[in-house]
């Protein structure tokens, strides 16, 4: 289902769950606020998010991808 989600909407995030939106929201803005870019990294590879976008985000504090979820 993520690969259609992915297929249909790209360079959008594909998450699972509104919970997977949330935790991707509160990742980015602890980046935002200062925080490790390896805590960053590890949660979205968590999440699920493929490595290109996950660089993309990690590439500097603030950047932010739209994000979609199937639940």
């Amino acid at each position: 289902m993520l690969d259609t989600i992915r297929a249909r909407h790209p360079g959008c995030v594909a998450l699972r769950t509104l919970a997977d939106l949330d935790e991707y929201d509160d990742a980015l803005h602890a980046f935002a606020r200062g925080g490790s870019q390896r805590d960053l990294m590890v949660t979205l590879f968590k999440l699920g998010i493929p490595a290109n976008q996950i660089r993309l985000l990690a590439s500097f504090p603030g950047r932010t991808l739209p994000a979609v979820c199937w639940e």
